[in-house]
């Protein structure tokens, strides 16, 4: 099975690109699956000091998505 994320890079409620994951996620085609990650707004900025065993949690949420998707859309 063919597993993607999708992200999209707005914010805003009425999100024409969040619209677009979101139809992309409902039609995927049979033997795949389109997962949308939702936590864009909970990411820190990039502070290099906080990686590793510091890592915030929604850092390290994202990161554990994007390695276990067979590729990424970003919208």
């Amino acid at each position: 099975m063919l597993n993607l994320l999708a992200i999209s890079g707005s914010l805003r409620a009425a999100s024409t690109n969040s619209a677009l994951v979101a139809a992309l996620a409902r039609n995927a085609p049979a033997g795949g699956r389109v997962t949308i990650y939702d936590g864009l707004g909970r990411l820190p900025i990039f502070n290099p000091d906080d990686e590793g065993e510091r890592t915030p949690r929604a850092a390290a949420e994202l990161i554990d998505a994007v390695t276990g998707a067979d590729g990424i859309i970003v919208s």
